[in-house]
């Protein structure tokens, strides 16, 4: 027998020529590149049918409304976040600290001096934050792990200082409660919030020097440094949007319910990191979207409904969301080792 027919490919196996065969890598690179990306506006379509089709109220106005109004102040802390992560800096945990302070002020001090204060104090508080651990992480280059860490301990501790642990209530005739309580058609007014604050940091993103700096940045540190962009203020911007979304989604969160206390964002760091990673933004840093963060905020979003509906537990709703980030992340290292 010839060399020539051994090598025929009708005598070869189709997994043996695949394996060899440059053009099915590119194809399989482009494939786990296509699902880490975009896969989620299948996955969240396909999750509003199935679950529109099978679970018992889910499709109910009072429903959707109320899915709504839980998602909106998560996905406005998840739209911030995202500048953080894709500069590959991972994430802000001190959105935790930094929504309650948030809330609390905007009711306690509106309660007292009014709400003009009241936001203006939230602002400049939320500029605290951002400087703090954009300059800790960007000038001093501290582990952003720990740094947010350490700021969410600091700012829980002042808030419950300063508060003394109480639960603080608004007028029901108060214009933050107007505001909670407001709709558009069928959908609450945050929701409505919650797109403009979208559309807006995906135009930051998408069509800026700031944004294009924050994914070369993420990208390649060095590179981008070499190029002459000042990589410090880069962090430090991207620490400031993450407080400014954390600030509004505070104050979305207190107007929803119209009352205030130090313990009322545990998880929020989790949830919206969760939406960001399902969403596509890499965990490595350098490539994301805005807007794919919406769709992952709205995927969680329905899940964990969907779950409260069928009657699972909150043990089981923590063990399918952090499912749902070691998968995401898994298919986002395949994607990368195969871009490689």
């Amino acid at each position: 027998m010839s060399d020539k027919a051994v090598a025929d490919p009708a005598t070869t196996t189709p997994t043996a020529a695949s394996a060899d065969d440059p053009g099915v890598e590119v194809r399989n690179t482009s494939v786990l590149e296509w699902m880490a990306e975009r896969g989620i506006l299948i996955f969240t379509a396909l999750l509003i049918v199935v679950s529109a089709i099978f679970i018992d109220g889910f499709a109910s106005l009072d429903n959707i409304t109320d899915v709504f109004n839980r998602a909106a102040p998560i996905g406005i802390v998840a739209v911030g976040m995202t500048f953080v992560v894709i500069t590959g800096n991972y994430l802000d945990l001190s959105v935790v600290a930094q929504v309650a302070t948030a809330a609390v002020v905007l009711i306690a001090v509106n309660n007292s001096l009014g709400l003009i204060p009241a936001m203006l104090l939230s602002l400049v508080i939320a500029v605290v934050y951002g400087i703090v651990n954009g300059v800790a992480v960007g000038v001093f280059k501290a582990n952003a792990v720990i740094v947010t860490l350490a700021t969410t301990f600091i700012g829980l501790g002042v808030l419950r200082w300063a508060s003394g642990g109480s639960i603080y209530f608004g007028p029901e005739d108060s214009l933050i409660r107007s505001f909670g309580q407001a709709k558009l058609g069928p959908f609450p007014l945050s929701m409505l919030v919650l797109v403009i604050v979208t559309l807006l940091l995906a135009f930051v993103l998408e069509r800026t020097t700031f944004g294009f700096t924050v994914k070369s940045f993420g990208s390649n540190e060095s590179a981008t440094r070499l190029a002459g962009v000042n990589t410090s203020m880069v962090v430090i911007g991207a620490f400031f949007l993450s407080a400014l979304g954390a600030m509004l989604g505070g104050w979305v969160l207190g107007a929803f319910s119209n009352t205030a206390v130090s313990a009322m964002s545990v998880g929020f760091d989790f949830r919206a990191l969760a939406a960001i990673i399902v969403g596509g933004t890499s965990v490595f840093g350098g490539r994301g979207s805005v807007l794919r963060t919406l769709l992952g905020v709205i995927f969680v979003s329905i899940l964990t409904n969907v779950m409260v509906l069928s009657g699972l537990g909150f043990g089981v709703q923590q063990m399918a969301i952090g499912g749902l980030i070691v998968a995401a992340v898994s298919l986002d290292s395949l994607a990368r080792k195969a871009a490689a």
